[in-house]
């Protein structure tokens, strides 16, 4: 079981690592140009290419995508609850209890840990989480919502096109069927390299606000996961999805947001930092979980 953990958890760690000392060395790294072709380019055709195969269950990835509408509701709740209580402004921190880091460590994870079935329940998730971010989550941070451009987002039309193929039967011809899986492959290695590269550009201010805002997404996140995993009665890979994905750190895109809504952003970036630190930490127990509540391990 050690030897197992460690094999899903050390290229994870070294990838990332990769990311921060190439940032860090300053050798060439375009972070808006490498996240623009993974946001528009990569993940568009990881889902496409995903979702369509012959072997996916949809009525389990619809269920993991319901379970993930739950638990993020349960992890606003909480956190709510514990910003209210320490008296912080749900503005610049409730983002970071509704939705962990289900891109950049929530994918790759997912499929270190089950292997190509775990990337379908993990996309559609992932999922859920995008359109939250984009939805609640602008309505928390800035109070405001646009949803037109909700619907110019790469990632929401590649998932009404990829619905419309698996709910029609559509068949997709081979050399298409090739060219998103090769492209879709480029997600995982760069978006775990992008987290590292973003990391080495953030400083923490506030230790123990940071240290603080990162345990609650944790609760808010394994309370979320553990008590919807219970209410659905979920087992197996789409059970071990939700507890990894639930569990991730705050995300890059919630320090995006407060910077562009004035919403104290060097406050949120010491909470990505100190967040995500705390989860590698974590990771073999993470991991180890996983394993025991899908019963693979």
């Amino acid at each position: 079981m050690f030897l197992e953990i460690i094999a899903v958890v050390a290229p994870v760690i070294l990838i990332i690592a990769l990311g921060y000392l190439w940032a860090r060395l300053k050798f060439p790294f375009d972070n808006d140009t490498i996240g623009s072709l993974v946001l528009r380019v990569g993940v568009p055709c990881l889902i496409f290419s995903n979702l369509t195969g012959a072997d996916v269950d949809i009525a389990e990835v619809g269920l993991v995508a319901m379970a993930a509408v739950c638990v993020i509701a349960v992890s606003t709740l909480v956190g709510i609850v514990i910003l209210k209580v320490a008296r912080q402004p749900l503005h610049t921190y409730l983002m970071s209890a509704m939705n962990g880091n289900s891109g950049n460590m929530g994918l790759p994870l997912a499929l270190m840990v089950f292997g190509p079935a775990g990337l379908p329940p993990a996309i559609a998730y992932f999922l859920v989480v995008s359109i939250s971010q984009n939805t609640l989550g602008l309505v928390v941070t800035a109070g405001q919502f646009d949803p037109r451009k909700l619907l110019r987002e790469p990632i929401i039309l590649s998932s009404v096109v990829t619905v419309l193929v698996v709910v029609f039967d559509l068949g997709v011809p081979q050399w298409i069927g090739r060219t998103t899986e090769l492209l879709g492959g480029l997600v995982v290695p760069l978006m775990l390299m992008l987290l590292g590269a973003s990391l080495s550009q953030f400083k923490v201010h506030y230790f123990g606000l940071s240290l603080g805002m990162s345990l609650m997404r944790f609760v808010a996140g394994a309370t979320g996961a553990l008590v919807v995993i219970w209410s659905f009665g979920l087992t197996g890979i789409e059970a071990g999805v939700v507890w990894i994905i639930a569990t991730m750190p705050s995300a890059v895109v919630h320090f995006l947001m407060a910077e562009r809504f004035a919403r104290s952003p060097e406050k949120v970036a010491g909470v990505i930092v100190v967040s995500t630190l705390l989860t590698l930490a974590g990771l073999p127990v993470i991991v180890w979980v996983a394993l025991q509540i899908s019963g693979v391990g």
